[in-house]
């Protein structure tokens, strides 16, 4: 059976991951720094598509020692993404916006899914670009560790995943989305950490698009 990473939901785990979000002051009062909607709103905005590094660790709800992962990761509002998995074993999730190809090296197996069908009131659908606020409940939760946090909870009750909280640093150049923390059903909790991000770049032609290797074994569950 593929191994399917923690963090995008695809059929048992989670597939594939960023669509969330007056009295005047006396002027002697300083404005207060933006909470984390505004923060997401304004990534939103100015994001267009993004690319960084990212380190992750999934610890189970018994504790015992975390699983841990890193890649690297790429996206292109609407709805494509790049989700490469380097260690400890190699997987690519590619989406071009329509179609979902997740490809186990070691397996030799690749694993299509309609967009619209797989990514739901997931992750993914974030960093594709949903309609956050339709799919999601949002609320602003306390600064920690630095980073201002939202908290998006499933209006769904079928997702796989409880909810996702993402902290973002308001920087020079704008909000950046530093990390991401998920819950999914099972109590496992995943922590995402991102650097090296560079927002807005110019992707090279075919980034995202994927073309199965010669010889790979083809699932596509449900005629997708």
């Amino acid at each position: 059976m593929s191994r399917i990473p923690a963090f995008l939901p695809a059929r048992r785990r989670l597939l594939a991951g960023l669509a969330l979000f007056g009295a005047a002051l006396p002027l002697a009062a300083s404005a207060a720094p933006p909470d984390g909607l505004a923060l997401l709103q304004q990534w939103l905005r100015d994001t267009h598509g993004a690319q960084a590094d990212f380190t992750q660790s999934v610890a189970t709800a018994n504790g015992g020692t975390p699983q841990v992962s890193s890649g690297s990761f790429s996206f292109e509002r609407p709805g494509r993404f790049r989700w490469v998995y380097l260690k400890p074993y190699r997987q690519d999730i590619v989406s071009d916006g329509s179609t979902i190809w997740t490809y186990d090296h070691d397996l030799d197996q690749v694993t299509v899914s309609s967009q619209s069908q797989a990514l739901g009131g997931t992750p993914a659908a974030l960093l594709a670009g949903a309609d956050v606020q339709r799919v999601f409940r949002l609320q602003a939760l306390p600064a920690q560790g630095g980073l201002q946090w939202v908290q998006a909870t499933p209006r769904s009750a079928d997702g796989s995943f409880v909810w996702v909280r993402l902290g973002l640093r308001e920087g020079a150049r704008g909000p950046q989305l530093e990390q991401m923390v998920l819950r999914d059903a099972f109590r496992r909790t995943s922590t995402i950490r991102f650097s090296a991000q560079r927002d807005n770049p110019s992707f090279p032609a075919g980034t995202f698009e994927f073309t199965p290797p010669p010889g790979a074994a083809v699932i596509r569950p449900g005629g997708a």
